[in-house]
């Protein structure tokens, strides 16, 4: 089988699928398959491990490897499908590297990686890029079964620090939350970097750890722009940022150019065409996120399916979620829409922590108004996370 491009027959690169296991052998692996893909016409198609088999089974059928490659050598990773089925997105070796470089160039010297997310997403490949490709080291900080505990990532983070110095991490906004809520904030500290991803914190809370002298970095990207492209509302390197179709106050979908921008989509069906044709357009990509960029500065105000209609009123989720997370007594929270027969959607919220519930809706209403407060409040001792450390909304849902 020949594909024609420009006139020349040219044999199609297919993916070499990685089934992973848990643990730190993942991370070994992620690692072997980071100096094939750079060594030139060689995909690495990554499945996750999940305990679940309906899960696995997402992401095996997310990679379908007869399918030829539009890229000759690099990454198929799959999206944490927290809003969704999975995706799997092409990648190329030089948008890796262009990502590598984006983040590297930011610090004026090296210094070795502590990998908190699981390495078969892009969050936790990149840490192991740049660590492999700046020859530096890195070390695993995660448990058997690649989940986070604070204790053990805190223990490890304080001998990897006491043994090269400088150390940097990438964490998501709920591991955050976790060491936080556990007392870890002196090992926070010591960090050179911490990249925080995965969803946005709440400002009081930056803010408080900022002050406490942690050198907290709000990043913003996706699988799709190979992790962390703006950094504190700010671009990296050559990223470009345009807003599309923007409101009177300046708000539309996010677009991003950047050279670390992924290729395609993997796949064949009418679907996947019709998405790889609105998402990627001459090097842009269109991402599914709201918000305004002014003065150059970015705020990213929520995905476009952020905004629910609750008896005839326009809520966010995502301001929700930030007032309950600042309230005293809450660990951790998410806010989400559940289907109503009255209302038609409703605001549910799950919450870890002490507070009371009339004091968070007192709060919500506070602040953004009665049509705001969840109508469903439920309390858990811990939010269920996805293989990546996302908060698995479906299964709360």
């Amino acid at each position: 089988m020949f594909t024609l491009y420009a006139g020349v027959l040219m044999t199609p690169i297919f993916a070499n699928r990685v089934l992973l296991t848990s643990g730190r052998k993942a991370a070994d692996s992620v690692s072997r398959e980071i100096s094939k893909i750079l060594s030139g016409n060689y995909v690495s198609a990554l499945v996750p491990y999940a305990e679940s088999d309906q899960v696995t089974n997402k992401y095996i059928s997310a990679i379908d490897v007869e399918i030829p490659c539009k890229i000759n050598d690099g990454l198929i990773v799959c999206t944490s499908g927290s809003t969704g089925n999975p995706k799997a997105v092409e990648i190329s070796s030089a948008a890796i590297k262009s990502a590598v470089q984006i983040v590297n160039s930011q610090f004026n010297t090296p210094a070795s990686w502590l990998l908190a997310i699981n390495p078969a997403f892009i969050g936790g490949f990149m840490v192991l890029a740049r660590a492999i490709i700046s020859e530096q080291n890195w070390e695993y900080g995660l448990d058997d079964n690649a989940k986070f505990s604070p204790d053990l990532f805190a223990g490890i983070a304080q001998t990897q620090i006491a043994k090269f110095g400088k150390v940097r991490t990438s964490l998501v906004s709920a591991q955050l939350a976790a060491l936080v809520a556990q007392d870890h904030i002196e090992t926070l500290k010591k960090f050179d970097a911490i990249l925080v991803g995965g969803g946005q914190i709440s400002p009081k809370q930056y803010q408080q750890l900022k002050n406490e002298g942690v050198n907290l970095i709000r990043t913003y990207g996706m699988t799709e722009s190979s992790g962390g492209v703006v950094w504190d509302g700010k671009t990296l390197g050559e990223v470009k940022i345009r807003i599309e179709n923007p409101s009177q106050n300046g708000a539309g979908r996010i677009s991003i150019l950047s050279p670390s921008n992924a290729t395609c989509y993997h796949g064949s069906s009418e679907g996947i065409k019709n998405l790889n044709e609105t998402t990627f357009n001459q090097g842009w990509l269109l991402t599914q996120d709201i918000g305004t960029f002014q003065n150059n500065e970015l705020k990213v105000i929520g995905r476009s399916d952020d905004i629910v209609v609750s008896g005839g009123n326009n809520v966010s989720v995502h301001a929700v979620e930030n007032v309950l997370r600042d309230q005293p007594g809450v660990d951790d929270a998410v806010v989400f829409a559940i289907p109503d027969e009255v209302w038609g959607t409703v605001i549910a919220a799950v919450v870890v922590g002490e507070a009371e519930k009339d004091q968070l809706l007192l709060a919500v209403e506070k602040e953004l108004g009665s049509p705001a407060k969840p109508r469903v409040i439920k309390f858990a001792h811990e939010l269920p996370l996805l293989p990546n450390g996302k908060i698995d909304v479906d299964s709360l849902k």
